[in-house]
């Protein structure tokens, strides 16, 4: 279990995690790795990282990073015997989703359960339960989130949740706030949300809904729907529940959207063009559970074909879903056809792609955030075979530790 050794404090923080077993950095990488590259994790045995005021500063051998002169005045973190690597990220999210209006029900209810029940509820108490879900998601590893609006109905619910979002704002998570807008028209959209949505710069990345349950915009629709989003200074992701058709795909591509959330298809031949844009493939880890053969043949298909994939827990308060994200390393390796580095991948540096964000975080390289975690394992491999597990033994956030888990208490 790592340990940390306070020092006395000083005009700079410096903060040295030393004696990693595995060290992952994902060093180098530029763009979203894709194809057979998903698998090329760098990996430095016997690993240091010295961080200065929350910023990566050094990252390589523990003996030349724990022999520099600005090492000596650290405060050092032990991470021996075990796996330092990236925070995890996940690309789609919902921190703020309606209660059931029925306190004894088990179970949601599409009738009872909607965007109304956002809008007479306090954006007091929208904050405590989006806050609750946040540190949630910090105690298992996660520190950015893509967090979407999907089930609001109406600008005014809209935007109560992306202030909310942006009030919790590293506490302690790094959100990408998303405005996922409901299939209105498209002269509302240009008139009323778009404008509404920017003039508080409250979300910068847009959700095209392509055939949304309950019905949807023609592909002319989400075209002119893209153009004014670009136009806004949005920039776009794809969602749909179902597979995607070519001409969805095409406005993917034309629109130079930065991923796609919706399950695989057999249209490899978009997968390369895709790809060179920066365009991330979203799998929702549902499909591990929705159709586990076939997401295994097309998961492995389309990274063959060069697609590049990231993994989201597509978390919802009414959904059967995990915030453990070493539990979607194992639903990755063993339902989805992955191995254990794409796994990685596909939940860190990929995924902080899919957001436009990996300048930022996703890996640990000197500049970048030092978002990561400790795992309480010898070898990474490990992490997947552990169904239901919880080896996290630190986390820490720009720097600062700020989770620990508490070791066994024996009398």
């Amino acid at each position: 279990m790592a340990t940390e050794t306070p020092v006395s404090a000083g005009r700079e923080e410096r903060t040295l995690v030393r004696n990693a077993r595995q060290l992952i950095t994902l060093h180098g990488a530029s763009g979203p790795r894709r194809g057979s590259a998903m698998s090329e994790l760098s990996i430095i045995p016997s690993g240091a990282l010295l961080i200065r005021n929350g910023i990566i500063e050094e990252a390589g051998p523990a003996k030349r990073i724990e022999n520099l002169a600005v090492a000596r005045k650290a405060r050092e973190v032990d991470a021996a015997g075990c796996v330092v690597m990236p925070a995890f990220v996940d690309p789609d999210v919902a921190l703020v989703t309606p209660r059931p209006k029925s306190r004894d029900a088990l179970e949601y209810d599409p009738a009872t359960d909607n965007g109304a029940a956002i809008r007479v509820t306090s954006r007091h108490n929208v904050e405590i339960r989006a806050a609750a879900v946040a540190a949630e998601r910090a105690r298992y590893g996660c520190l950015t989130v893509g967090s979407q609006t999907a089930c609001a109905t109406d600008i005014r619910n809209v935007i109560k949740i992306l202030r909310v979002q942006r009030l919790l704002q590293t506490k302690p998570l790094r959100i990408r706030s998303v405005f996922s807008h409901c299939p209105v028209g498209v002269e509302e959209l240009i008139r009323k949300w778009l404008p509404a949505i920017r003039k508080e710069k409250l979300a910068s990345v847009i959700d095209l809904l392509v055939n949304p349950e309950g019905g949807g915009q023609t592909v002319t629709d989400l075209r002119e729907s893209a153009i004014a989003a670009s136009g806004a200074g949005f920039v776009l992701r794809v969602r749909s529940p179902e597979v995607l058709e070519p001409a969805a795909l095409l406005l993917a591509l034309s629109g130079g959207a930065i991923s796609i959330i919706a399950p695989l298809d057999n249209l490899h031949a978009f997968a390369g063009p895709l790809a060179n844009i920066g365009c991330v493939r979203v799998v929702p880890v549902s499909e591990a559970f929705d159709r586990p053969e076939e997401a295994r043949i097309q998961m492995r298909t389309a990274i063959a074909s060069g697609s590049a994939v990231a993994l989201s827990s597509t978390y919802r308060t009414h959904d059967t879903a995990s915030f453990n994200m070493q539990h979607l390393l194992h639903l990755g390796v063993y339902r989805l056809g992955l191995n254990p580095a794409e796994a990685i991948m596909a939940t860190t540096y990929n995924a902080a792609c899919s957001l436009r964000i990996s300048h930022v975080t996703g890996s640990l390289e000197p500049g970048k955030s030092a978002d990561l975690v400790i795992m309480d394992v010898p070898d990474y491999r490990e992490l997947a075979r552990r169904a239901g597990h919880q080896d996290l033994s630190l986390t820490m956030r720009a720097g600062r530790v700020i989770y620990r888990r508490s070791g066994l208490i024996a009398e």
